[in-house]
Order: C-alpha cells, then sequence, then structure tokens
C-alpha cells in the first residue's frame, strides 16, 4: 500500500517547520510553508518510488490536498463523501 501525506504527516509538519526558520519565521505564511513541504516530499516519494515525474499523488497540492484544515470540518467532509453526498463545501 502506497503512503499518502496528509495533514498530521510528520515528515510535511517537520520540513514546513524548517522552510518558516530558513525564511526568518515570517507571519501568515503557514499555509505557503505546508504547501511546499508537501510538494518537495511528494517529488522526493515519486523519485524514490520510481513513479512518473510530473503525476500528481492522491493528496499532493495539484490534487486538491495542500495543507492541514479544522478536524471537525475535515470530519464533516469525510462523512458526507462516505455517504454520497457532498452537501459539506469543500475549502479551496
Amino acid at each position: 500500500m502506497e503512503h499518502t501525506l496528509g495533514p498530521d504527516d510528520p515528515r510535511v509538519r517537520d520540513r514546513a517547520y524548517r522552510i518558516w526558520e530558513d525564511e526568518g519565521r515570517p507571519d501568515h505564511r503557514h499555509l505557503d510553508h505546508w504547501a511546499q513541504a508537501a510538494r518537495e516530499i511528494e517529488e522526493e516519494d515519486r523519485r524514490n518510488s520510481g513513479g512518473p515525474p510530473g503525476r500528481p499523488h492522491v493528496n499532493s497540492p495539484e490534487a486538491g490536498l495542500a495543507v492541514p484544515d479544522d478536524a471537525a470540518a475535515r470530519n464533516q467532509r469525510e462523512a458526507a463523501e462516505h455517504l454520497g453526498r457532498s452537501s459539506v463545501p469543500s475549502e479551496g
């Protein structure tokens, strides 16, 4: 089974923190740093697994999941998807 990045992936969290520190700890850039970290790790995983370059993985920013979101909203979306209805708007 292939590992997919999620909002609690420690690799993304650690990489985003390093990016934030490297950029001088700027305010209000956490979403950008998280997205950059997720992209970099997805690309590394793709290179290490021999997957085709440029093809987005399931949870990559290009596929729509780039940043962590609030747990209640995420649980509500997942429940709606599980029940086959999409009455909960997705963040985007």
